[in-house]
């Protein structure tokens, strides 16, 4: 899989609910957005966990063509190229000042979990979504795309 591999920042419009304004709906700024890990962005200093969403750890290797990657790296590349250059809605799930918040986050209308759990580089958080995006992660290891190509 060829993703751009460039710069991992963009500066985006991004709604937030709760973040900026604690439970009190949508908030909508200019920020720029970091892509940490393919279930984590980074939004005004503050880290935003993907709603049910896990990432592969970051010592799981995937193989192909006879060389090993991180599934982390290509999956962090994966959810750069998802956002793009493009707005981000996040609907805050869960959050304390203490913890990262937990959002779940779109894109042009698409869930960024049901992308990136559908292409096969994230699994299902089930203790935190109770299986929301479980059928999704049956589908991608059924049809053995993403990291489960290699598994």
């Amino acid at each position: 899989m060829n993703l751009p591999s460039a710069a991992l920042r963009g500066f985006h419009l991004i709604a937030l609910a709760a973040m900026l304004m604690p439970l009190a709906g949508h908030a909508t700024i200019a920020a720029e957005i970091s892509v940490i890990a393919g279930d984590r962005i980074e939004v005004e200093g503050r880290d935003i966990h993907l709603w049910g969403v896990r990432a592969p750890e970051a010592d799981a290797l995937c193989h192909g063509n006879g060389q090993g990657e991180p599934c982390a790296r290509v999956s962090r590349r994966l959810l750069q190229a998802l956002i793009g250059n493009v707005d981000v809605i996040c609907i805050v799930k869960d959050g304390s000042p203490d913890k990262p918040v937990s959002a779940q986050c779109s894109v042009d209308g698409a869930d960024l979990g049901h992308l990136m759990i559908t292409s096969g580089w994230a699994t299902d958080d089930r203790a935190e979504s109770a299986g929301f995006y479980e059928l999704q992660e049956q589908a991608a290891r059924t049809e053995r795309v993403g990291m489960w190509k290699y598994r």
